[in-house]
């Protein structure tokens, strides 16, 4: 089976989300939980590291430090429109994605987004809302054609919107 580009799977997201959203998507793109990435490459690393003292151990600690992780983590396929942007909660465990609810919705006029500079394994963002709550995020660095995948989406969180 061919893995599509990244092109072609922005374009299947964008034919999933549009229909569930009232004005047209500008970009699509991934957050996921703050130090989720890091924490992958966290475990991988000490579950090598134990490896070369019990393969069967390093194997068993890096599967149950992972599991917990990712259960841990939300990921969200996030659609930025004009005036909002649609966090859409996506699969934990590699299945195909699909919209099973509503998403969580913010009015981009009422958020302001700042970002760190991108790390090797993500970027860090802060969302901060009008109401003084603040939430992190990562957007993780993809491969090949994927490196890019999200930041559209980041350069328009990144831009003020007024109403």
């Amino acid at each position: 089976m061919k893995i599509p580009s990244a092109a072609e799977q922005r374009q299947t997201y964008l034919a999933q989300l549009q229909p569930h959203i009232d004005e047209p998507i500008l970009a699509v793109g991934f957050l996921a939980s703050a130090g989720y990435a890091a924490g992958l490459t966290k475990d991988y690393a000490a579950a090598g590291a134990l490896r070369t003292l019990s393969p069967i151990a390093g194997r068993l600690f890096r599967k149950q430090q992972v599991s917990a992780r990712v259960d841990a983590a939300r990921n969200d396929l996030v659609a930025v429109t004009a005036h909002r942007v649609h966090l859409f909660e996506f699969p934990k465990r590699g299945e195909a994605f699909a919209v099973t609810g509503p998403p969580d919705v913010w009015n981009r006029s009422e958020i302001r987004v700042t970002a760190e500079a991108k790390g090797k394994y993500a970027q860090l963002i802060h969302v901060a809302f009008a109401d003084g709550e603040t939430r992190d995020y990562d957007i993780s660095n993809g491969a090949r054609d994927y490196a890019t995948f999200s930041d559209d989406m980041r350069d328009l969180l990144l831009a003020p919107v007024t109403v």
